[in-house]
This record gives structure tokens, sequence and C-alpha cells, in this order.
């Protein structure tokens, strides 16, 4: 038992005083190693080199430079002015439009924080020139950037894949539904919201600008189509997806959109690199710390204790919420990823409680946490893009974020949601 609170002792003091995650991860690792002597050096370095060889971890650098590569290529305005097009006849539609794009935009995107600041950087000043508040805007761009880690492609999906031993594959397919319905629950705020306060104006729908704009944003528009119905058509796996995904954005951006050039493609492939490094390091840091937490007791001891005050599965589920919820204001969504899944998933199991359901409602609860004060990074992200004070943005993100603890509230206690597609 000793061992356990040496572990989780570490941990949450070195996160608390603002470590690095991966360095937090890997110092309490190895002063484990080093006061009780539970395995050597050498299997450590042959434990993390083994983590990363992985077919299904190479997904995530391909991921995240499809990612910068859309950020980079300016898609967003494409995008927007699209659904905007669209939208337009309805009281609010500007908003509609905004939520709309932003789970367009997720699903090429894979990141919440890029699909917020891609999107922020574009949509926020038009909806300005719509005369909705600025708190607002805000708001609904930082809670719907949160789209870019549910609706797949998901960097999110591929590291818990890779962690709980699940198929990517099925973690694509469980969050379409549960995507859809966070955006559907932020069009119906923004709507509300609209109406109530006459925010907006409407326009009359006019088809051939929508045809001219739909032109100009179809290669955009297949990105999500070619990779989703590649891997739900079985033609290639989630890690050729994200090959294939970023060799596309290049495609476009290059010859079709003519954004991106010598200069933008060495930001792109700069950040890809640091990104995937910081992510990698930290998952290989993680799978250690989990085979600790093995060693220590501490799946074991939890499943003891579920066991022991015989807690049915949905009592389990609504802790384990309350805890993430809790602790999603003071970490990152990175974070709890990777630090909660390794200690709770031999209890879900023992439950019955699928796996794939509970990376669902992980991530749902990951979603909350990047809106979460105060230290939520979506806020910060549109408050630097958009010029915003934090505080405002706070402020408008509150009624966005209560309609996603109801949408937790519904995806953990109707698995239907979940598991509806791979079924």
């Amino acid at each position: 038992m000793s061992m356990a609170v040496f572990l989780l002792v570490g941990l949450f003091v070195l996160l608390g005083l603002g470590t690095p995650v991966a360095f937090a991860l890997g110092l309490t690792g190895l002063a484990m190693i080093l006061v009780y002597d539970v395995t050597s050096l050498t299997q450590l370095a042959q434990s993390q080199f083994s983590a990363l060889d992985s077919f299904v971890l190479l997904a995530i650098p391909f991921f995240i430079l499809a990612g910068n590569v859309m950020v980079q290529a300016r898609l967003a305005p494409h995008l927007f002015g699209f659904v905007r097009a669209l939208t337009r006849p309805i009281r609010g539609g500007d908003a509609v439009g905004a939520a709309l794009s932003a789970a367009l935009f997720g699903a090429m995107a894979g990141s919440s924080a890029a699909s917020a600041a891609a999107l922020g950087r574009v949509v926020i000043p038009e909806l300005d020139r719509g005369n909705y508040p600025r708190r607002f805007s805000a708001g609904l761009l930082a809670a719907g950037g949160t789209l870019g880690i549910m609706i797949p492609p998901s960097i999110v999906f591929v590291i818990y894949g890779a962690m709980a031993r699940v198929s990517v594959t099925d973690m694509f397919k469980a969050g379409i539904v549960p995507g859809l319905l966070v955006t559907a629950l932020l069009i119906a705020v923004t709507l509300v919201l609209s109406r109530r306060n006459a925010w907006g104006e409407r326009a009359p729908f006019s088809l051939g600008h929508a045809a001219r704009v739909a032109l100009t944003a179809l290669p955009a528009l297949l990105m999500p189509v070619i990779v989703l119905g590649g891997i739900y058509g079985g033609i290639f796996t989630p890690t050729e997806a994200a090959a294939i995904a970023a060799i596309y954005g290049l495609a476009i951006g290059l010859l079709l959109y003519r954004s991106l050039g010598p200069a933008t493609l060495a930001i792109v492939f700069t950040r890809s690199a640091r990104m995937t490094a910081t992510i990698l390091v930290i998952v290989a840091q993680a799978i250690f710390i989990g085979f600790l937490a093995t060693l220590a007791g501490i799946p074991q001891g939890i499943v003891e204790a579920v066991n022991g005050l015989a807690l049915e599965p949905w009592m389990f589920l609504l802790i384990v919420n309350l805890v993430l919820l809790v602790l999603g204001c003071f970490f990152d969504g990175v974070t709890l990823l990777t630090v909660i899944t390794p200690l709770l998933l031999p209890a879900v199991r023992a439950l019955g409680i699928d796996p794939v359901h509970f990376g669902i409602v992980l991530t749902l609860n990951i979603e909350i946490a990047a809106i979460t004060p105060p230290i939520g990074m979506n806020l910060f992200v549109i408050a630097g893009v958009s010029r915003t004070r934090t505080e405002e943005v706070i402020r408008g993100v509150v009624p966005f974020m209560a309609v996603m603890l109801l949408a937790l509230i519904v995806v953990t206690y109707v698995p239907w949601f979940s598991l509806a597609l791979i079924r």
C-alpha cells in the first residue's frame, strides 16, 4: 500500500506544482524504481520503447500533421462560408453556422485547441458584424472547438485505443452519435439565445451563392468523407487513413487552395514534429506508470473497493464522472486521459462496462475539462485569438457547458449513443 501512496502522492504533487505531464509521470516512475526497486532501469527503457513500437500509434503523427495542414491551409473560412449560406435564412443563422462549422472542422482537425483557434480567428469577427455579443460568440467557439476530439478522427481515440487495447475503428464509430448529440445541443442553445435576444439578422437564401461557396468548400468537405468512409468501408485502417488525410490535406492546400507555401510548410512540419514528440513521450511515460501502478496494486485495489462497496455500474460511473469533473478544473485532457485510463480500466472490465463506452464517457469529460476554468485550454485559446478577456469567455461558455453536462449524463447512462454503430 505504501507503494501506491508514494506513486499517487508523488504524481499529483508534481502535477499540482505545474510540472509538465511527461516529466511528472517520468520522475514519479523513476523515483519509485529507485526507492522500491520494483524493476530495472533497463526494463524501463525496453518497456517504453516497446510501448511506442505500435502500428496504431503511428496514426498520431499523421493525424497531427493533417490537422496542422488544415489550419495552415485556411480551410475554416471555406467551411464557414458554405454552412453560413445554408443557415442564413433563420434567426441566429450565423451562429448556427459557427456550431456546424466546428463539427465539420472537428472531423478534419482531430484536436480541440486547433479547431477552436482556426475557427475563432474566422468566425468571431463575422459574428461581431452580426451584432452577436462577443461573450456569446467566444463561448460558442470555445465549446464548439471541443468537438474536434469527439467527432472522428480523433487523436484522443487513438491514444485511448492503444492504452485500453480496444479497436480504434470502433472508437471512431462510437464517437459519431455522441458528437452529433453535442452538436445538436450547442445549436439548440444558440437558437434559444439568438431568438430570445434578437441577435443576428436573417438573409434570404440564394441558391446561386450556396452553389458557389459549396463548390469552393467541396475539396475540404470531401476530407472526412474519404477518411471515415475508407475506415468504415474496410478499405484502410485508421493508421493508413491518417496518412491519406495528411497527403490529401497537403494536396488541396498546395494545388487547389494554394494557401500553403515553403514558409507555411516549414511551420506545419515543425509544429507537427513537436506535438508528436510531446504526445508520444507522454504516452510512453503513462504506459510505464500504468505498469508501476499494477505492481503497486492500485487497479486491483480499486476493483476490490468496488466489489467491497457492492457498487453497481451506474454508481461507479457516477463517481468517476464526479471525480473527473473536479480533476478537469485543475488538469488538462492529456493528463486525465493518460493517468486515469490505466487505473480505472480493470474496474471497468470487472463491472462489465464496455471499454468503448467508457472511452466515450472519458472523452466527454475531457471535452468539458477543455472549457472548465481555471485552466481550460480552449478558454485561453479563444481569448487569445479574439482578444477577449478570459473572464468574458468563461461567462459566455456557461450555457454551452450546461448542455454538455446534460450530454454527459445521457451518454453515460444510455450506452446506445456510444455503441449504436458498432453493434
